[in-house]
């Protein structure tokens, strides 16, 4: 068994530094509610990533574009530089995340039992190395274990990400498990890959009832640490 794992809003609270600069700049000036404003610019995000990759954007102006998007949609305008305020103070949050306990006790448990990880996530190198810094992932993760898009060049949905990660680690789709929040961008394209999928739906989305479901969803961190734990368990008798 392989556990391959995304970072944003999987192993840590994407939503927190989001939350913490709107309250900083913007909470007075509008009454919807965070939670709706992050879901937007997370969806936002995945657009404009695309078109980065793309060159349709400049790599300095996407963050701004999703945040002037994100509250525009909310009835809110901003300016460029109240833009980059709240880039900066984001990104100065960001600094201050730390993994979710159940996921440092998942991958403390990989450790142990010696499961091959590693970590597949859509973003560009620097942001991405940052969390990874602040996260301290090196104490589980090699770094040739870290797969990040804007090295690879393969994005999430493309299958290609996954096909990167077999032709590098040896991984074989069927040994295989993608650990990831996003339905579409995890979920979905590592179903087509031909990986097992763990939707770590703590966000409570809802999936399009036309779409296949993940191989396992999970609405809690409770929950996913038990299923995991349980995964490895078993995967170490088999051995």
């Amino acid at each position: 068994m392989n556990l391959v794992f995304d970072i944003d809003d999987t192993l840590y609270d994407l939503m927190e530094p989001f939350r913490l600069a709107h309250e900083k700049l913007f909470a007075g000036r509008i009454s919807q509610d965070v939670t709706e404003l992050f879901q937007k610019s997370r969806q936002y995000s995945d657009m404009i990533l695309a078109q980065e990759k793309q060159g349709l954007i400049a790599p300095e102006d996407t963050f701004s574009m999703r945040i002037r998007l994100t509250y525009q949609d909310a009835g809110l305008s901003l300016s460029s530089k109240e833009c980059r305020l709240f880039e900066k103070e984001y990104r100065l949050r960001q600094r201050e995340i730390t993994l979710f306990p159940c996921m440092e006790q998942i991958l403390n448990a990989c450790q142990k039992a010696r499961i091959p990880t590693a970590i597949l996530t859509n973003g560009n190198s620097r942001g991405q190395r940052q969390k990874i810094s602040a996260l301290k992932l090196a104490r589980w993760f090699e770094n040739t274990h870290i797969f990040i898009s804007g090295e690879t060049g393969y994005q999430k949905p493309d299958i290609m990400a996954f096909r990167h990660i077999e032709s590098k680690l040896g991984f074989a789709p069927e040994d295989s498990w993608y650990i990831g929040d996003t339905y579409e961008a995890d979920i979905l394209s590592a179903g087509s890959a031909g990986w097992h999928s763990v939707w770590f739906n703590h966000r409570q989305r809802a999936r399009r009832a036309a779409l296949p479901p993940a191989d396992i969803e999970i609405r809690s961190k409770e929950a996913i640490f038990h299923f995991v734990n349980e995964m490895i368990q078993n995967a170490t008798e088999r051995n």
